[in-house]
Parts: C-alpha cells; sequence; structure tokens
C-alpha cells in the first residue's frame, strides 16, 4: 500500500522590511497556508515525466543532453584559475609517424594564466586520439534552421581511462590540468554514435533549452560523414535539447514551429526562461501545434528543409565566417579556435535578421499563424517566458510588451505583424 507524505506548506509573509531593522524583533510574520506538499511536487512530477513531452512523430525526446566538463574552459569561480577544455582543434597530420598534433580551444587562456612558456599542445597516434575523442554540440553552435560548426572533445566512457589519457597528453602543465580533473565529469555513453545512424535514417532535431530555443535538425547524411572522419561519436551537451525522429518531414517540420514560438516570443519582447528544456514542447502541445500529417504541415516541412538549405549561409555572413567555412574539419589547423572565440551573437538578433533575409521563414511562419488558435498560442507562449515580477497581485501575467497599437487589447492578434 502507498503512503502519502504529510506535510503542509505554507507561504510566509513579513508585514514590515526586515532590511532597515537591526533585529526582527518588530517585524510581524504570517504564515499562509497553500497546498499539500503531494500538490507542490505534482508539478515536478509531471514535468519529469516521460509521457508529459510526446510529440506525435518523434522517438524519443531529452530535455537535455549529456553533462560534460570542462568544455571550453570549466566552471571557473573568481578565485579560480581555468581548467584545460575538453574541446580541442586538430592542428596538423603527420603522415609519416601517423600522428596528431593537437590544441585545447583556450590554449593561450592557459598559457598566459599560468605563465607557461611553451604553447599548450599535445601529439597523440591516430588510434589513440579516437579512442578518445567525439564529436560536439553546445548551445553556442547551434542557431535557427542552422549549426556553425561541430567541434571535437576529449572523451571516453570510462572516466579512469580518459584521465589516464589526459595525464600521458599534458603532463607538462600539471597545475592546469589538475584543474581540469578536479571538474572532469564525463558520460557513461554519447548522445548518438555510428550504431545509431548505420541501418536507419536518425534525424536529430536539436534547440536551445537555455532562454531563446532556435531550433535546427541534424540530418542522418551529415552525421553518417562526421562519423566516417574516425570520428564515430558525438556528444550533445546539457545546454541543448534534442529529439529523435525516424521521419525526415517530421524532422523538418518541428524546427520550423520552434522557431516560430520564439520569433513571437521575441517581436512581443517577451522575457525568455532561463532554463527551458522540456517547456517548448509543451508549448507545442499547448498550442495544438503536433504533427498531424495534414497537408499544411507538410507545406511548412518543405519550406524549412529549403530553409535549412539556405540559412547557414545568411548565418556564417551574420558571424563574419567565409561563405566556405565546413561545418566539420577533422584536421582543422586550428580554424576552431578563431569560430569559437568569434561566437557569442544574440540568437534572437540572428533569428530576426533571418526572417527579412529568406522568403521562405515568412511563408512558414504566415503557414503556421493560418492553423494556430490565438488563444492557445497565447497560453503556450506563457510557457516559456518570464512571469511578471507582480506576481501575486496577478499570476497569469507575463512579460510580455503589448503592442502599442493594441494598448487596450491583450489579445494582440500575431497576423498583424505580417500586414
Amino acid at each position: 500500500m502507498k503512503k502519502e507524505v504529510n506535510v503542509k506548506c505554507y507561504e510566509l509573509e513579513m508585514d514590515k522590511s526586515a532590511e532597515k531593522d537591526d533585529t526582527l524583533e518588530h517585524v510581524k510574520i504570517n504564515l499562509i497556508y497553500k497546498e499539500t506538499y503531494n500538490d507542490f511536487i505534482k508539478y515536478v512530477i509531471d514535468y519529469f515525466s516521460s509521457s508529459r513531452s510526446t510529440l506525435n512523430g518523434v522517438e524519443r525526446i531529452y530535455r537535455q543532453g549529456a553533462e560534460i566538463r570542462p568544455q571550453f574552459k570549466g566552471h571557473k569561480k573568481s578565485f579560480e584559475k581555468p581548467a584545460i577544455g575538453l574541446a580541442i582543434s586538430i592542428v596538423s597530420y603527420d603522415k609519416t609517424r601517423d600522428e596528431f598534433k593537437c590544441k585545447p580551444l583556450n590554449a593561450d587562456e592557459v598559457k598566459t594564466v599560468y605563465k607557461y612558456e611553451d604553447d599548450i599542445t599535445f601529439k597523440v597516434v591516430k588510434d589513440d586520439l579516437y579512442n578518445n575523442i567525439a564529436w560536439f554540440i553546445d548551445l553556442s553552435q547551434v542557431y535557427p534552421f542552422s549549426m556553425v560548426r561541430l567541434f571535437k572533445i576529449l572523451y571516453n566512457e570510462n572516466m579512469k581511462k580518459l584521465i589516464t589519457f589526459l595525464r600521458s597528453m599534458y603532463e607538462k602543465y600539471d597545475q592546469a590540468l589538475g584543474e581540469t580533473i578536479k571538474h572532469l565529469k564525463v558520460p557513461s555513453k554519447p548522445s548518438i554514435s555510428m550504431e545509431d545512424v548505420k541501418d536507419e535514417d536518425t534525424f536529430i532535431i536539436l534547440y536551445r533549452c537555455q532562454r531563446t530555443f532556435v531550433s535546427s535538425v541534424l540530418t542522418p547524411r551529415l552525421l553518417r560523414e562526421a562519423f566516417s572522419t574516425g570520428i564515430d561519436k558525438l556528444i550533445i551537451s546539457n545546454t541543448v535539447s534534442y529529439m529523435l525522429t525516424y521521419d525526415e518531414d517530421i524532422a523538418f517540420y518541428y524546427p520550423m514551429i520552434l522557431n516560430y514560438l520564439a520569433y513571437r516570443v521575441k517581436i512581443l519582447g517577451g522575457k525568455f526562461i532561463l532554463n527551458q528544456y522540456g517547456r517548448p514542447v509543451e508549448a507545442i502541445k499547448i498550442a495544438g501545434l503536433d504533427w498531424r500529417g495534414e497537408d499544411w504541415q507538410f507545406k511548412v516541412a518543405k519550406l524549412s528543409r529549403e530553409i535549412h538549405e539556405k540559412a547557414r549561409s545568411s548565418l556564417l555572413k551574420y558571424l563574419g565566417f567565409p561563405d566556405n567555412l565546413a561545418l566539420f574539419e577533422l584536421i582543422d589547423n586550428g580554424l576552431d579556435i578563431e569560430v569559437k572565440n568569434s561566437l557569442g551573437e544574440r540568437v534572437g538578433d540572428v533569428l530576426l535578421t533571418m526572417v527579412k533575409e529568406i522568403k521562405e521563414i515568412e511563408d512558414g511562419f504566415k503557414n503556421i499563424n493560418e492553423h494556430v488558435d490565438q488563444s492557445k498560442l497565447s497560453e503556450a507562449i506563457r510557457r516559456v517566458v518570464e512571469e511578471d515580477d507582480n506576481r501575486s497581485n496577478n499570476r497569469g501575467e507575463t512579460k510580455l510588451k503589448r503592442n502599442t497599437k493594441n494598448k487596450d487589447n491583450n489579445n494582440v492578434n500575431i497576423l498583424d505583424f505580417f500586414k
């Protein structure tokens, strides 16, 4: 027999601000009963249950990817020195010795902080590197309808083996390596491997799980090409959410919907919640925009496919990268370091620019507008934006700036933005 926890939850209120008093002696405290413990945690349980975030046509949803650290320089507190990041550039390859020369993406920072005389590099034979490396995606690489670059990261499913490898490669930089090992964390398995795409077409729908949840697709063809380099694993960071599907139309449909929802928040002036995770998926369900195989959805998927073919060129131009920058390179000659150092543009601004430059995005958003219920859309948007600061006075309000032309009408018609 299941026994329920009999705990009551209260809200504490103070009638007088304690900030101006040296003691709490004259502060009146009220305890207001709110709900039972079971009611209080119900939302949390629902949120993390797999049934809550199922979407039609999607095989599996990961509200966040794998935790691996230190990725670039580690979680650094003000009093801590940087760690050697696990993300690396393969600078060159010596065919005679079958040996790679590698460099961490934050090599210059490490050299400066620790005052090392030599550059932070290591040489490793090909087989040893292939046993301790994976492709890597984090939030900074995901943009609307596009990816900037696949990075490479040192990784082994067995942490002890990875530590042994790191010590053998970075033995001259023991102090910086100590910070790396102190913060080291790796997942027990990769997010995606060659086995996942070898015999069937697995599409990966990516979206940022912090703030502006823009989305893009990784196709099985791209994954197979990347894995054919000898690096046959992919780690998707815990700053990225992702979904798996075997249907190409569905794979391109959902990024259009996610980018559409993000765009709606942007033009309404909303402030995105920091940690999105499963919220955008819930927003799709609430808005009634999950896949049903209707004619208009196939049109949206087709437009999304066309946008994905154009968007990266627009993105590279916006970020100031050459138009011929490859999506991934085994031997990048240090280019990955330059790319990483150049990232950081506000992704919402990139989305707004793309809408102006790529006609198919506007066409796709208009198509969605014609088939979405405005009241449901409004409710869906509330799932991904912060509540108003004055929660106790109006718990339903969200931080959305109303269109000045509609000041007296809280139900802003989104179609007005496309006239």
